[in-house]
């Protein structure tokens, strides 16, 4: 009976690593079998398998198929007795001639095997190990079966976890219920300091568990179980303080944990200090103070990258690198990656008064392309107009458009007084929701131009902020294009620092742009009924909850937000911005070679656009206004806040288009609300903002 091509497709369905065994046999069929406890195996090992003839089938164990087991061996009643009680439930069970074995889900257990008395009481089937499936044949002639629920009727999600030193805790009843066999030369249990100590590290390196909690409960198990405790055994150890070595122990396990991650381009595990992590143990809030911005602190290159940015910036601005580290990531790898059918090409606006550095990190940011060979992708630095927007999209589908003193553009776009204008604010916004679909492009005399498979543009533009006030509605928020834009708002009152060095980017850094330049995914994914060359991200089990708790939480915003607020449209699209910043970080953390997205890459893009939305709020309330008056009050501000006053001349000057009464009431409703204060002192009129308006800003 072929039994595991009868099966085989099942088990694979459902996520794990099935391999064939001969008949009636627990040898596997097949050579170099523990391959498949790291690697699912193919379709063209699926086919090749079905054709070896009769077969059983076994699911290979731990990180391949995300599971392991306790195989219980045991026969001796007055140890099971003891034993039995103690071992954890599982709803998965199978049996065969003898014993049981239970299913656990993987958290990086180390195959183990204890020993009493010279004979195996019970073994932890992991990495390098299988077991045989029901309903293979057993060299006894019995048929394995499920005790009730098999492995097919349940996810692997649900399955519990195998508590910490579980072997420890087994071996301490053993020796105190039968104390005399541990006396007797040559028998002894066999598992050992180092075995027991490791295994509980690898759980609680899993589980998330802060270091310092970590390290605690690592000597207080070491003291408690062993004699000598290895961390203050000065036969293994250069000195005997045993948090250090402890610290030593716990930091080796975790390097060779992400060694062998990073050797199968799986997410690294990181060293948790005592924060509550991000997930259903922890409701999402808001920051304590939403008006103290925060920039978040990514992990990888992104970091690097912005710190070499501000390296060589005379004006030093950390949300405006932050932000053109962003494009620039996105530049590299839009349209080779996805994840939840959404591509990572983004839109910036920074907003810095002039003379600010708002300029370095767009150079920057042109200088790393460059360096690497990829200044093809710099795109166009003006929109002059519709055609020149599209039509080179067909040849060149990502583009990197860096804009200076976009604040004329913002004014084209959003005004609305030509029909070219409405068709340019009507691309951009087709373009950055096309990025995973098709662009149609446009109708002209020699055809259609322009028309582009997941075309995606990436923007980043900067402006001051009489910029925004003058490019800028409320209306054309609610419109949508500017609900696109990531904005980012650099310090006014920065100072300007003398650069005695402007120091490269380093060369591992420079490695991993060029490799990501050159990325070359599999074309696996049809779009538009055309098979497009696209890597798909996956996600950990724990991503899938904090992306599930990340949704919700940006949703029940939106529903709270009130119905007139101009930023709704904002809101309603933090999700998915999120889910691109999320893309970039995953890649940053990795470096090289193909992430899977997890709670940290979705941490840092939850707070980066709560670091947004705080912007935005601010960007909306001081400089986006929708009538005259309004806008006037601002433009008044906005000079008397970066040049420190507005003459009385000047402001003449600034409100000319308005009438003499209306200059002196909107003068006069500045005075009363508080926002300018007259000064006389010099002789000559001026308005500056009060101070307490400036702590303010």
């Amino acid at each position: 009976m072929n039994i595991f091509k009868e099966h085989y497709a099942d088990y694979i369905s459902k996520g794990y690593s099935v391999i064939p065994d001969k008949y009636g046999n627990k040898l596997p069929a097949i050579k170099s079998w523990s391959y498949y406890c790291f690697r699912p195996p193919t379709q063209e090992d699926l086919d090749q398998w079905s054709t070896i003839g009769d077969t059983n089938i076994s699911v290979c164990m731990g990180r391949a198929s995300n599971i392991v087991a306790l195989d219980i061996d045991e026969t001796r009643q007055d140890i099971l007795d003891l034993v039995m009680p103690i071992l954890p439930p599982s709803p998965v069970v199978k049996i065969g001639a003898k014993g049981e074995t239970r299913f656990y889900r993987y958290m990086g257990e180390g195959s183990q095997t204890l020993v009493f008395n010279g004979q195996m009481v019970m073994e932890i089937l992991s990495d390098n190990k299988k077991t045989t499936l029901p309903p293979s044949l057993h060299p006894s002639g019995v048929l394995y079966k499920w005790q009730g629920k098999g492995l097919l009727d349940v996810s692997v999600s649900s399955l519990p976890l195998l508590p910490p030193a579980l072997f420890a805790h087994v071996e301490s009843k053993l020796r105190l219920k039968f104390p005399d066999v541990q006396d007797h030369g040559g028998h002894k249990l066999e598992s050992g300091r180092n075995n027991t100590l490791s295994s509980l590290c690898g759980t609680l390196i899993a589980e998330g568990t802060p270091i310092d909690e970590a390290l605690k409960r690592l000597i207080e198990f070491d003291v408690a179980n062993n004699k000598p405790p290895l961390f203050t055994d000065p036969e293994e150890q250069r000195h005997t303080e045993s948090i250090t070595n402890a610290l030593k122990f716990y930091s080796n396990h975790l390097e060779s944990i992400n060694t062998r991650r990073y050797r199968d381009n799986k997410t690294y595990e990181l060293p948790r200090l005592n924060i509550a992590p991000m997930g259903k143990e922890r409701a999402m809030e808001q920051p304590k103070n939403p008006n103290k911005l925060e920039l978040p602190l990514a992990q990888g290159v992104i970091r690097t990258i912005q710190q070499n940015i501000l390296d060589n910036s005379w004006v030093k601005q950390p949300a405006l690198a932050f932000s053109a580290t962003l494009a620039l990531m996105s530049t590299l790898v839009s349209r080779k990656l996805m994840f939840a059918g959404i591509s990572p090409n983004l839109y910036i606006l920074n907003v810095a008064p002039s003379g600010s550095g708002k300029d370095a990190p767009q150079q920057m940011v042109k200088k790393f392309l460059i360096n690497i060979g990829a200044e093809n992708l710099l795109g166009a630095g003006d929109y002059v107009s519709d055609a020149s927007l599209m039509d080179s999209l067909g040849h060149s589908p990502v583009r990197l458009d860096i804009m200076d003193e976009a604040g004329g553009i913002l004014r084209a776009i959003t005004s609305g007084k030509s029909e070219y204008n409405g068709k340019m604010a009507d691309i951009l916004a087709e373009l950055f929701t096309s990025s995973s679909s098709k662009f149609l492009g446009r109708a002209t005399a020699e055809g259609i131009k322009g028309a582009c498979f997941r075309p995606n543009v990436i923007i980043l533009a900067s402006t001051t902020p009489t910029g925004v006030t003058e490019g800028l509605t409320t209306k054309a928020i609610e419109k949508g294009l500017m609900g696109r834009f990531l904005i980012f708002k650099g310090d006014y009152n920065a100072p300007a620092t003398r650069l005695r060095n402007m120091p490269e980017l380093d060369e591992q850094t420079c490695n991993i742009l060029r490799y990501w330049s050159a990325y070359k995914p599999k074309e696996d994914m049809l779009i538009g009924g055309l098979t497009q060359a696209v890597t798909y991200l996956k996600v950990t089990p724990q991503g899938e909850e904090a992306l599930d708790d990340m949704f919700s939480y940006f949703d029940k915003m939106r529903l709270e937000e009130a119905s007139t607020s101009p930023i709704i449209p904002i809101i309603a699209r933090l999700y998915q911005q999120a889910i691109k910043i999320t893309i970039l970080h995953s890649v940053s953390r990795v470096g090289m070679g193909e992430p899977i997205i997890d709670v940290a890459d979705i941490e840092f893009a939850r707070l980066t656009v709560l670091y947004y939305l705080a912007t935005i709020r601010e960007v909306v309330g001081n400089y986006v206004f929708d009538t005259p008056r309004e806008r006037a009050m601002a433009r008044v501000m906005t000079i008397a806040r970066d040049n420190g006053f507005i003459s009385q001349r000047e402001m003449s000057k600034l409100l000319r288009s308005h009438t003499r009464n209306e200059r002196e009431q909107i003068m006069q409703d500045l005075l009363e609300g508080g926002d300018v204060i007259q000064d006389t002192t010099t002789g000559t009129t001026v308005y500056r903002i009060p101070e307490r308006r400036t702590h303010e800003q």
